[in-house]
């Protein structure tokens, strides 16, 4: 965490700056308000340490500054001064500031008044984050709603295109086999000889229906109409299935935990996010025979979705997804991995932080990771990841066999 140091006086600014390194926090010290008003402008400042009285801006107009511009962040503010009254005090609070230190200050009181605006910034992320997951469950109960009217009414015709086609297939045997009749029929007609001529109408239609068979190519084009009927048949499959896929995903969570196999789950969201994988990669699954398990079945889709995605948009051009489940001693582990662009080892322990993302802007929120990291602690559970740039991402996800059944 950096903490900005605003102190005209060296010996004073010195002192806060090994103090604050001697604590464990990064330390950036500026000799006047105004040059502090520019870093502030600049970086991501969460607390500062500022004297009263400087030159150019004091402590007093910084802090009003800092309170009447809008940063994304709250800047926890700490006032040092030789002022000793109340009154001052007062102002100084009034002014903006959170604390107030007098001059001589110790090692101690520097390092109890920082971890008291620790604590302070702590509550704002644990509020953010708890507003960020209302907002989540609120748009996941939305979508959800939509989802599942939207799945209702695809049900509906698809049910008729369904059995329409399973009605026209046995139509089609029965057509089949009328014409194999009439083929043999004509086929007699042909190559038996008979002891009376026949009437000229009854040859012509039979030259006609020949040269008919021959034109149409028609032994084709009844093994081609069962081809058709078939693979229309799969993809009314392929619907119901997407369609139940996305009922399962979308439907209401409960509070209570419920069993599940997470090879299904997998299998389910796999399915849901097919096209944004199909074009990119070739998904490789490496599933075992994994028991089942008690678990907040929708919010891990949410997981194992949020992780097939990011697989999928790591891959440039084309590349492999590998899904594999086990079982371990404690856990079930599912490993997700890609030969993608990788993430920099710089990046590798932010990036569950809320808001870190190494997106272009308006690209991503940087919420999703942190949501997975959220729900698979709420299963008690862990998740890691192993990366290096240029080479691939591997997410281990662990969830303890505490509620196996």
């Amino acid at each position: 965490m950096k903490i900005l140091i605003a102190d005209d006086s060296l010996v004073c600014r010195t002192l806060l700056l090994n103090m604050v390194k001697k604590i464990g926090y990064e330390p950036v010290t500026v000799d006047d308000g105004g040059k502090a008003w520019e870093i502030i402008q600049q970086n991501n400042i969460r607390i500062l340490i500022t004297d009263w009285n400087m030159p150019t801006l004091d402590g007093i107009s910084l802090c009003k500054k800092i309170r009447s511009t809008r940063f994304p962040n709250y800047i926890y503010i700490i006032i040092i001064t030789s002022n000793t009254q109340k009154e001052d005090c007062l102002y100084g609070i009034e002014a903006g500031a959170d604390d107030y230190i007098v001059k001589p200050f110790s090692f101690e009181e520097i390092q109890i008044r920082l971890k008291a605006g620790k604590r302070i910034l702590n509550l704002e992320g644990k509020y953010k984050t708890a507003n960020i997951q209302l907002l989540q469950a609120e748009k996941m109960a939305s979508i959800g709603q939509l989802a599942a009217g939207v799945a209702h009414e695809i049900n509906n015709p698809t049910g008729f295109v369904s059995s329409n086609l399973k009605t026209l297939a046995d139509y089609q045997k029965d057509v089949v086999q009328l014409i194999i009749e009439y083929k043999k029929l004509l086929n007699l007609f042909s190559t038996t000889k008979i002891s009376f001529k026949l009437p000229e109408i009854i040859q012509h239609q039979i030259h006609t229906i020949s040269k008919l068979e021959n034109e149409t190519d028609i032994d084709f084009i009844l093994d081609d109409v069962s081809d058709l009927i078939n693979e229309s048949r799969e993809g009314t499959e392929r619907i119901k299935k997407i369609v139940a896929n996305l009922k399962d995903f979308v439907h209401p969570d409960t509070q209570s935990l419920q069993t599940a196999q997470l090879n299904q789950n997998i299998e389910s969201c796999l399915n849901l996010v097919w096209n944004e994988i199909k074009y990119k990669a070739k998904v490789i699954k490496q599933y075992e025979d994994i028991p089942e398990i008690k678990c907040y079945p929708q919010q891990l889709n949410q997981v194992f979705t949020n992780l097939l995605v990011n697989a999928a948009q790591a891959i440039e051009k084309k590349g492999k997804i590998i899904i594999k489940t086990q079982k371990k001693r404690d856990c079930i582990e599912i490993k997700i991995s890609d030969t993608g662009s990788g993430i920099k080892k710089e990046n590798l322990t932010k990036i569950f932080d809320p808001f870190f993302t190494t997106k272009a802007v308006g690209s991503g929120t940087g919420l999703g990771l942190h949501v997975v990291y959220q729900i698979i602690q709420k299963h008690h559970g862990n998740i890691s990841v192993e990366s290096k740039a240029g080479k691939g991402t591997i997410f281990t996800i662990c969830l303890p066999y505490s509620h196996t059944s």
